[in-house]
């Protein structure tokens, strides 16, 4: 009877330490959610970065067009977004688009079907999120030059 006991106890007390941990991925992602949607977000610097995301050189001029930088993102908790012109607009750009995006690998990598961040799609590394601050990243190649990590830093 003790075995069965203690068997049922250690079985219990695997589903609560399991159902914590699944409770902080919860809250992670709750706050991260939050985080993103507090407030529009704006062009800060941009980059090319190591594999974890530090900047290690600037983007070749040009990289970047000046009606680009002055761009706006908000995200919705909906998982949809809008990402606005600004007062450049580029060529053949309306002034506000609608984007769809979600949360991926618990919160570390951000998905949109749509271009953001200055064209980016698909998936984008998400390397800081805070009430302030925005740093993502993706491996992309912009000819002539090879394959590279590019760091975006958006700020409220």
């Amino acid at each position: 009877m003790k075995k069965y006991l203690f068997a049922l106890l250690s079985i219990g007390t695997i589903f609560y330490a399991c159902s914590k941990d699944d409770d902080k991925k919860s809250d992670e992602n709750n706050t991260k959610m939050q985080l993103i949607t507090s407030a529009t977000w704006k062009y800060d610097t941009a980059a090319i970065a190591d594999d974890n995301g530090k900047p290690v050189s600037a983007l070749p001029p040009g990289s970047i067009d000046a009606c680009q930088k002055d761009n706006t993102i908000t995200f919705k908790s909906d998982s949809t977004g809008t990402l606005n012109e600004g007062a450049l607009m580029c060529s053949g750009s309306s002034q506000n688009t609608s984007f769809k995006w979600w949360f991926k690998d618990n919160g570390n990598t951000l998905y949109s079907p749509d271009p953001i961040f200055g064209g980016f799609n698909g998936d984008v590394k998400v390397i800081e999120l805070t009430a302030t601050k925005l740093r993502v990243t993706k491996q992309v190649t912009i000819a002539p030059f090879p394959t590279a990590n590019i760091m975006i830093d958006l700020k409220h």
